[in-house]
């Protein structure tokens, strides 16, 4: 049994616990969404005692030094010293917009009070009054005054409900960003893929446009997937960039529904591959983005017809986590 020591108090962890599962227990709200060490949504500050590894797989190495570690996946080893992340790293923000972009997805814009050095394609948590986080992608580019959010409305969503509904003007507090999903400007000539599925298209929509922005003139492709044609949300404005630049091809799936012009039924995965054995793969760049299962296999399969690892950039999209009762 460990000790976390955390705001004044002594907390007992047990063994296989969790420090957030220990936090949870002992009446402390600590901000979760994913719980399962991918969202970064329930990071704290280590500020004495040793860090399991696996407390800090995904964090930046910067992140890494200063202790920062992922509650959800921390069962300590030995007694530690915890604290939130300093106010310092909370960004007000307020809602300027919301619009149904088709199907059940909300395009939700926010104005942060002070700019977020960010890039285009990575996440940050929005966390409402009541202490409820979630995690989401930016579409929008550094620089932008606002910041645009691709958000999935589920009927019984605490947090997309809620942005469904709220007034213009509503606030809340932006944690971030977090992710290593993004436009890496290293060579303009370099080809690249994105492939996502549903709301995964807002980050690859937000490396679309940083590339074309930043004077990309390798070839770009982008393939979104979604169930049927209704869910292919962005699929008016991403033709217009395809339209307005010969480097970009965008590919829309769709595998149930009546079939319509410009949308093929044929799989992502089989896009993306073919894609990908196309293209000179010692300097393929590839984004993946979307649902998990189908982010990692189609991750194992482009390792496995030989791209290399660091060339496969990804990020997957967890639904949270439902908070255990206390």
């Amino acid at each position: 049994m460990s000790v976390v020591r955390y705001r004044g108090r002594e907390l007992e962890v047990a063994a296989g616990e969790t420090v957030l599962e220990a936090l949870e227990a002992a009446g402390e709200a600590v901000p979760s969404s994913c719980r399962a060490g991918t969202c970064q949504t329930c990071t704290l500050r280590c500020l004495e005692g040793e860090l399991p590894e696996a407390a800090q797989v995904g964090l930046s190495p910067a992140k890494r030094r200063l202790g920062y570690f992922l509650a959800c996946a921390c069962r300590p080893g030995g007694d530690l010293e915890v604290a939130p992340l300093d106010d310092a790293d909370a960004v007000p923000a307020t809602i300027t917009g919301v619009e149904r972009a088709g199907g059940d997805v909300l395009l939700v814009r926010l104005r942060p009070a002070r700019p977020l050095a960010h890039e285009a394609g990575q996440f940050v948590s929005l966390i409402r009054d009541d202490g409820l986080a979630r995690p989401y992608s930016l579409a929008s580019l550094p620089g932008d005054e606002e910041l645009v959010l691709h958000v999935r409305h589920y009927p019984d969503g605490q947090m997309s409900g809620w942005l469904a509904g709220a007034p213009i003007g509503a606030s809340l507090t932006l944690r971030g960003p977090s992710g290593e999903c993004f436009y890496i400007a290293d060579d303009p000539a370099r080809p690249l893929l994105l492939v996502g599925t549903g709301t995964g298209l807002a980050p690859l929509e937000g490396i679309l446009r940083a590339a074309l922005h930043q004077g990309h003139k390798g070839p770009i492709t982008l393939i979104h997937g979604a169930r049927t044609a209704e869910g292919l949300y962005r699929r008016e404005a991403l033709e217009a960039l395809a339209a307005a630049h010969p480097n970009v091809e965008v590919i829309f799936s769709a595998l149930a529904g009546d079939p319509e012009p410009g949308v093929v039924d044929t799989p992502i995965d089989r896009l993306a591959l073919a894609r990908a054995k196309a293209a000179d793969r010692s300097t393929l760049r590839v984004y993946l983005c979307g649902d998990p299962g189908q982010v990692g296999a189609l991750r194992r399969r482009l390792f496995i017809d030989g791209l290399a690892l660091r060339s496969i950039l990804a990020d997957a999209f967890l639904p949270a986590a439902p908070r255990p009762a206390v």
